[in-house]
């Protein structure tokens, strides 16, 4: 989680198979270039092209985070074109939480799977259920019953100022 202007931005990564194959096709174009070049004595053009190719690629793989909105909006941000970006918080009917995923099951909406790490889901977890137009519930679900990362949600719960 990273404060800009103001904000709380709380970064995700998408479904564990979309994740795998996204970094995949990033790092390729490193290895490519890195094979390219072994084999000349001096610096090709291309290697430059692949190069910005994979810092491209990575920009675009860390550009994803929800922010929670006072106008009790959850924005989804992400470079999908196909999904869309704002959630209604009110809308929420529950939020399931395991050690790392949360999964939004949104009214007339299918379910939606994120990837987090642990304390940026913490810090989001607590703003969201913070938030006045948030009426759905947290269910923390995950086989271990003394897992001391469940043990964080049993305190006070303080969102990130």
């Amino acid at each position: 989680m990273i404060k800009i202007f103001g904000k709380v931005r709380y970064h995700w990564q998408p479904e564990l198979s979309w994740l795998i194959i996204y970094w995949s096709i990033t790092i390729m174009p490193v290895f490519i270039a890195l094979s390219l070049l072994y084999e000349q004595t001096t610096i090709p053009q291309y290697f430059f092209i692949l190069f910005i190719t994979f810092v491209v690629l990575v920009g675009v793989g860390f550009h994803r985070y929800f922010i929670i909105e006072d106008n009790g909006i959850l924005r989804v941000v992400s470079l999908s074109l196909f999904r869309p970006s704002k959630i209604i918080i009110a809308d929420i009917e529950k939020v399931e939480v395991t050690k790392s995923t949360v999964t939004l099951l949104v009214k007339n909406k299918k379910k939606s799977l994120f990837y987090m790490r642990k304390w940026p889901k913490k810090y989001f977890l607590d703003a969201l259920a913070l938030h006045p137009d948030f009426k759905g519930e947290v269910e923390l679900t995950d086989n271990f019953v003394n897992l001391d990362y469940f043990e964080a949600y049993k305190d006070e719960k303080k969102p990130l100022q």
